[in-house]
Formats: structure tokens, C-alpha cells, sequence
């Protein structure tokens, strides 16, 4: 992959992720208040509407997030050599596809049927398997994989990603509790996500000990509390629960970063 064709893909994920947003807000807006009071009164959080704001409002912290993080890496590292800062902008991009909650309560507002909401959870399921396994593909280049793969790595995240959101099973039609359809083998998920997380820590402490640089041992360390804050602000409930873990989201995207562009600085 060039470092031109990387360049257009950052400002791709970045329009998309700022079109997305606008598109959420739009959608929202058009429904109005009566929209949203029977979006709360159809959905599983019906008696407790305080966790059904709390996960659209996470939903739009997630779009914001992304928007303005990609418009970051766009401006100061376009044209970046570093592989594992356009594997994390790919893992910032899918965050993103937590609007599709938002499109779920227009769904549900406006009585849609079986269909839009499965089509609703398959996109969000991609964008956390695409989030997943780019982060792990991100830090093999920590470890010794050539930069040449990088272009077969991204292929291979994308097309794994939306095979497993296919597949994904459903146990329900309607909104589960995150505003999503019901999931089956949601362990299993979360287990595969948290590993995959674990293995690209495990990576980055393996590329300190290598190069004897503790710019990634901080990366390895910005992208755990970068993964662990997404997924406590993912099933979160509680106002105060989300509202705690943005700072660590926030904390972690600067390590990441701040720690790439230290070591890449140098080489």
C-alpha cells in the first residue's frame, strides 16, 4: 500500500465517519419528540428511559469521537509511514458504526419491520469485528511484518470482519437492551475482541523489548486503555459509567498516537 493510497483512505474513513454523524443527527431531529417517546415506550428499556438515553448518548460520543480523531490523523499524519497509526484509524472508523443504534431507534419509531433491524445489527457487528482484528493486524507491523503486507492485512480485516457479522447469530427481531437486536454467543464475542486485544499488547511489549524503545510499550499501553474504555462505554448503562470512561478514551488515543509519532519521528 503507498503512502498516497493510505492518505485517500484516511480522508475516506473521515468523510464517511462525518457523513455518517450528520446523517445520524438529521434522522434523529426528523422524528421529533414524539418520535423518541415512542422509541423509548416500544423498546426493552421501556421502564428505565435514563439507560436508553445513556446508550444513544454513547452512540454520539462514538460518531463525535470519530470524526474528530480521524480529522486529527488526517491533518497531522496523512502521509505518516507508521502501519500501525493507519490500522488504528481504521479501528477509530468502526467506531463509528455505533450511530447504527440511532438508526435503530428511528427504525423502532416508526415501526419498522424484522428486516431493518437485523440489516441495523449485522452493520454494527461489522464495524466491532472490523475494530477488533484491525487492531491486532496494526501491531504485527510492531513485530517484524513487512510494510508490503500492509495492503493484504487491511483486505483480509475487512473481509473476515464482514464474514463474522454475517454469520453473527440473532436471537431476536427487536431491540435488545443496547438498542441492537439480541445477539447469541455474546461471551464468545467479547472474549475474541479482549484477545485480540491482549495478543496486539502482547505484540507491542514484544517490538519495546526488539527495538528497546519504550514508545511502544506506551502505544501497547494507549491502545489497551483504548479498547478497554470503547467496550465499558459499549455496555454501559449508567450515565456515570460513560461519562468516566471518555476521559480514558480520550487518554488512551493520545498515548497511542503521541507514542507512533515519537518513534517514527526517528526513523
Amino acid at each position: 500500500m503507498t503512502i498516497k493510497l493510505r492518505e485517500r483512505l484516511f480522508w475516506g474513513f473521515s468523510s464517511i465517519s462525518a457523513t455518517a454523524l450528520v446523517a445520524a443527527a438529521l434522522v434523529a431531529w426528523s422524528i421529533g419528540p414524539d418520535g423518541w417517546r415512542r422509541a423509548v415506550e416500544a423498546g426493552f428499556l421501556a421502564d428505565r428511559p435514563v439507560d436508553f438515553y445513556t446508550v444513544v448518548g454513547t452512540a454520539a460520543v462514538f460518531g463525535l469521537y470519530a470524526v474528530v480523531v480521524l480529522g486529527f490523523i488526517v491533518i497531522r499524519s496523512g502521509k505518516t509511514v507508521s502501519i500501525e497509526v493507519f490500522f488504528f484509524a481504521l479501528w477509530v472508523f468502526c467506531q463509528s458504526f455505533e450511530l447504527a443504534k440511532v438508526a435503530s431507534v428511528v427504525l423502532g419509531a416508526r415501526g419498522a419491520g424484522s428486516g431493518a433491524f437485523e440489516l441495523v445489527t449485522r452493520v454494527a457487528l461489522f464495524g466491532h469485528y472490523c475494530g477488533a482484528i484491525a487492531v491486532f493486524s496494526g501491531s504485527l507491523f510492531s513485530v517484524g511484518l513487512k510494510q508490503e503486507r500492509t495492503l493484504a492485512m487491511f483486505a483480509m480485516t475487512v473481509m473476515v470482519a464482514l464474514f463474522f457479522a454475517s454469520v453473527h447469530p440473532l436471537n431476536s427481531i427487536g431491540q435488545g437492551k443496547d438498542l441492537l437486536a439480541d445477539r447469541g454467543v455474546v461471551s464468545l464475542s467479547r472474549a475474541f475482541e479482549i484477545s485480540l486485544a491482549l495478543m496486539a499488547a502482547v505484540d507491542y511489549l514484544i517490538g519495546w523489548r526488539a527495538s528497546r524503545d519504550k514508545s511502544y510499550m506506551m502505544a501497547g499501553l494507549g491502545i489497551l486503555a483504548c479498547v478497554a474504555a470503547s467496550n465499558v462505554l459499549k455496555s454501559s448503562f449508567q450515565p456515570l459509567v460513560a461519562v468516566l470512561a471518555v476521559p480514558v478514551l480520550v487518554f488512551g488515543t493520545w498515548l497511542h498516537l503521541r507514542s507512533l509519532h515519537d518513534y517514527y519521528l526517528w526513523r
